[in-house]
């Protein structure tokens, strides 16, 4: 990375890394911001520390002495996924926010193609593929695993799109984009969903979203997360989303989540008997209709009432249980 001596930050780029207790990933993620070239942009990066006892400090300060470029560091010991993302936007100086998950790693080229893409299409969201690493090589059900834990668009080429992914390894242009405060909803740091939220308020405001196919990086999944029981509970959660996101809406987001109550009720149905089926036979595929199956009932129960709890507090009492979205 190279840093742009005039330190113009209206059109900086601020890269976000929240992290709680995973001294491995972020030492990973960290490094793999090492080697991203920015041409005549200012960068920092903001590692936003969520553990209450700081457990990232030691590191990051450490790491602020091999960076070329400006390494903050913010303690948001509030436990909370929004809570993390929040302290840290506030924080940051750019004019371009990239997020990148402390489960992550980032590919050559990450940044540069994602602000590429931004300014080539006027988009204030882009997406680029985050690719799953599974733990085992030899597990015969990762096929059917790993899909649910990449964020990949149903599109070959950069280009403008009609979906939105997870928020890790995903660049925003505030200049495009009409933000709330705060940026994330608060009351979901324990159920996660704010990314969805977030990026519905952006495009009900007209931000345009794209997806940037060289802006790639690779989501790390620890063995704990490569189980039927955590992909049941994270696709439930999944599952939610369209639900949630129209009754956020109001009255006018009603035909919205029957819509989606009544395809959830159908799906939970067939992928269930698949399920079952292939659960029967042995085939590895199982997980891949135990995890539409999850989906499905979540389209239907997706109050808050239902809603695993990932994140914040809920982490803090079980922390095996920390998923990144």
């Amino acid at each position: 990375m190279t840093q742009n001596e005039t330190q113009n930050w209206n059109e900086g780029v601020s890269i976000i890394v929240p992290t709680y207790q995973r001294p491995d990933g972020i030492e990973i993620a960290l490094g793999s911001l090492l080697d991203q070239q920015i041409e005549g942009r200012c960068v920092e990066i903001i590692v936003a520390d969520n553990d209450p006892a700081g457990s990232a400090r030691a590191f990051v300060e450490s790491f602020k002495k091999r960076a070329a470029f400006d390494v903050v560091y913010v303690h948001v010991p509030q436990p909370g996924v929004s809570n993390a993302r929040n302290g840290a936007m506030e924080k940051a100086r750019g004019r371009f926010i990239a997020f990148l998950d402390d489960d992550m790693e980032a590919l050559e080229g990450w940044v540069q193609s994602l602000i590429d893409t931004s300014l080539k299409f006027k988009a204030g969201i882009v997406f680029g593929p985050a690719i799953a690493r599974m733990p085992n090589p030899e597990d015969a059900r990762n096929p059917y695993m790993e899909p649910f834990f990449s964020r990949i668009a149903d599109m070959k080429n950069e280009g403008l799109m009609n979906e939105t992914l997870g928020t890790g390894g995903c660049l925003l242009d505030l200049d495009l984009c009409n933000m709330p405060s705060p940026a994330f909803d608060t009351s979901l740091n324990e159920t996660g969903g704010e990314d969805d939220i977030l990026f519905d308020h952006l495009r009900q405001t007209g931000t345009k979203v794209a997806w940037s196919p060289k802006a790639e990086s690779i989501e790390i999944v620890p063995a704990k997360r490569a189980t039927p029981e955590y992909i049941w509970t994270r696709n439930f959660a999944f599952g939610q989303g369209p639900s949630h996101i129209h009754a956020s809406r109001g009255l006018k987001g009603i035909p919205g989540v029957i819509y989606f109550m009544a395809t959830g009720s159908i799906q939970w149905v067939l992928f269930g008997i698949a399920y079952l089926v292939m659960k029967r036979l042995g085939h590895p595929a199982y997980v891949k209709y135990l995890a539409r199956t999850a989906r499905g009932l979540g389209k239907i129960f997706w109050t808050d009432r239902f809603s695993p709890k990932l994140y914040g507090a809920a982490v803090l009492k079980k922390p095996e249980v920390q998923a990144a979205e």
